[in-house]
């Protein structure tokens, strides 16, 4: 607060106007349209640093020592970028210039580690993992989070377990929205951590629809034979929808064997098992749950856009006839609406509500 502000609030004080300590003025925050701006320049010098670098040294793609140390140099650059003062333009500047060399990095890996494809994605996820922890930016911990969950995902495919992934990571970030507010001093660091796993579980359970035959064929490939079956992951994701809708119950006072509860549960286990056809439903409907509790409209509308896209994606499918999918999102809402009414019907606060 400069002097002259003070000076009048010791004024205001004296006349008895105002009361208390000297306040903080709030930071006046840029207009979206100016982040825009200073966004788009930030990644157009970066682009343009980043080309000229390349074309000066064009032996780092034939050295993996070269990429490597390189890179580590400019994910250190961004890092000393980051530590200034915020400022929209060297933000983005220092996250285009950490991409550049996280693939630098990414591609000495590759040339180094030639026998094990799964180690390979696990180097990469400690890569991210390390960078969530360490870079001091937002938007940054939320690219790292995705590409961390993506390479462990594709760790995983090598291995042969593909399907026992995206419940895992749904189950990791139910755990983490239900526990946001529960430390607060890292709260944007969990919230950037819960948006990059939210985000790479979206884009797996896409490639439910999209990459089955990508699975398939690194299976024939490596010889290897794939655990399980999609619909154990269902299985596992209708488990993890009963967990969320369990600690909702008992963060509002409902003991678990009250008659709400045991209607709200039973709903939940056969939305479950309608949506064993659908793949990606019972997902799309958790992140909306997570958003809505928390109030969280970004979480929320992810949800929405995630379960439009599952729906979507399922009506479209050749596997099966229009027919026979039909039946299928027909029974998914009708068992939606039949649960809807069970809640609204005994619920005991909307009873409360109208008796009163």
């Amino acid at each position: 607060m400069s002097q002259q502000a003070k000076q009048l609030w010791a004024t205001l004080v004296q006349a008895g106007v105002v009361e208390g300590q000297t306040p903080e003025l709030p930071k006046l925050d840029s207009p979206w349209f100016v982040k825009l701006l200073l966004a788009f320049s930030g990644w157009l010098a970066a682009i343009f640093l980043l080309g000229f670098v390349s074309l000066g040294i064009q032996f780092l793609m034939e050295s993996s020592t070269a990429s490597f140390i390189t890179g580590s140099v400019m994910i250190v650059g961004a890092f000393s970028i980051l530590r200034m003062p915020k400022n929209e333009f060297f933000e983005h500047l220092a996250l285009a210039v950490s991409l550049a060399g996280q693939a630098l990095i990414v591609m000495a890996i590759f040339d180094i580690s030639t026998n094990s494809e799964s180690m390979i994605w696990i180097l990469i996820s400690l890569l991210q993992i390390m960078l969530v922890i360490i870079m001091p930016n937002f938007i940054h911990r939320v690219f790292s989070s995705f590409f961390a969950t993506y390479a462990l995902f594709m760790s995983l495919t090598f291995i042969g377990m593909p399907y026992l992934f995206s419940s895992i990571v749904l189950f990791l970030v139910a755990w983490i929205w239900l526990n946001e507010f529960r430390y607060p001093r890292q709260i944007k660091k969990i919230q950037a951590i819960g948006y990059g796993l939210v985000l790479a579980l979206i884009q797996i359970k896409g490639a439910d629809y999209f990459g089955y035959g990508i699975l398939v064929w690194q299976a024939d490939h490596l010889q290897i034979e794939l655990w399980g079956q999609p619909w154990v992951d269902e299985v596992l994701a209708g488990s993890v929808a009963l967990y969320v809708v369990w600690q909702l119950l008992l963060r509002h006072g409902q003991t678990i064997l009250s008659r709400h509860s045991v209607i709200v549960l039973l709903g939940t286990f056969f939305i479950a098992i309608v949506s064993l056809e659908a793949p990606g439903i019972t997902v799309g409907m958790v992140i909306i749950l997570l958003g809505f509790a928390g109030s969280n409209r970004m979480l929320l509308s992810l949800g929405i856009m995630s379960l439009i896209f599952y729906i979507s994606s399922y009506y479209y499918l050749l596997d099966a006839t229009l027919l026979a999918k039909s039946q299928t999102l027909f029974i998914i809402g009708l068992v939606v609406l039949i649960v809807r009414w069970l809640v609204l019907s005994f619920n005991p606060s909307e009873k409360a509500t109208e008796n009163g």
